[in-house]
């Protein structure tokens, strides 16, 4: 496929699967009776002031994949419901918001966006919008979960993949290159054969995502990523991972887009495992 093309298919992905949406494309959306806006701050953080109609969702529970189904319900998930994530502009934050974009996606919903530049930019904009009272309208959503079992991939699944397919570290350089030890883990270094990818240079500094070129620049440019390659995304566990695989799947439109689930939790901590420790690959 030429450059162009990719161009073009990439283009398109970013307006039509609306993976981030901006403050006002929120607020022209209020009166949506179908619209569910989740914020996965603290709970102090959601106590003290959070979007009018917000409702408060604990990302950690979704660890949890027997209650996947309760827990959709409970949130008032229908088939036609939109629902819009937010966080409260903390690194945790960020990856709150993906980590539940995720775990929706791979239960089969995937009407969901992310709010570009977290809560501070609605602040900025829409202070009035905002309220202290939890939502308390809650009716249980009609929603059936439907698994995917395409996107979590396994340890044996990484090892047939060195050197064949694209890999993606979603640490930082340092803890990619050896400098830093990730927590919990053993060893230091990279699955060999993974390349650099810091989810958080997908962003600015301001927490707004990247313009559409840059994007282009980080994976197709960068990585050489065509929209039909398979792609492998790790962190130090799912949960660091969950961003760079949300860009890729949802901005990008790569769609055998896949994630180790286990990550480094389980590969850097296997002496068994190949890793390599300060070199670029």
């Amino acid at each position: 496929m030429n450059k162009l093309l990719i161009l073009l298919v990439t283009f398109l992905s970013l307006h039509a699967f609306d993976a981030f949406i901006t403050p006002s494309e929120l607020k022209n959306s209020l009166t949506n009776d179908n619209l569910i806006i989740m914020d996965v701050g603290s709970n102090a953080l959601y106590k003290q002031s959070h979007i009018q109609n917000a409702i408060h969702v604990d990302v950690l529970n979704f660890s949890d994949s027997d209650k996947i189904q309760e827990l959709i319900s409970k949130l008032g998930i229908n088939s036609n419901s939109d629902v819009v994530i937010y966080s409260h502009n903390t690194d945790k934050g960020a990856l709150n918001s993906s980590y539940l974009a995720l775990k929706l996606i791979i239960n089969g919903f995937e009407r969901v966006s992310i709010l570009d530049g977290g809560y501070m930019a609605w602040l900025f904009e829409y202070e009035l919008l905002t309220c202290t009272l939890p939502n308390s309208d809650l009716v249980d959503g009609n929603y059936t979960v439907s698994y995917n079992p395409n996107i979590f991939v396994d340890v044996e699944y990484v090892k047939q993949s060195l050197y064949k397919k694209t890999i993606l570290d979603s640490r930082s350089p340092a803890h990619y290159f050896g400098i830093l030890r990730s927590k919990n883990i053993e060893r230091i270094g990279h699955i060999q054969s993974a390349s650099s990818s810091y989810y958080k240079n997908n962003f600015l500094t301001d927490g707004t995502l990247r313009p559409k070129d840059e994007l282009i620049s980080i994976y197709i440019d960068g990585h050489e990523i065509a929209p039909d390659d398979e792609v492998i995304v790790y962190g130090t566990d799912l949960y660091e991972a969950s961003m760079n695989w949300y860009i890729l799947y949802k901005v990008m439109n790569i769609k055998k887009a896949k994630i180790y689930e286990a990550s480094l939790a389980e590969w850097g901590n296997n002496p068994e495992l190949p890793m390599t420790k300060f070199k670029w690959e």
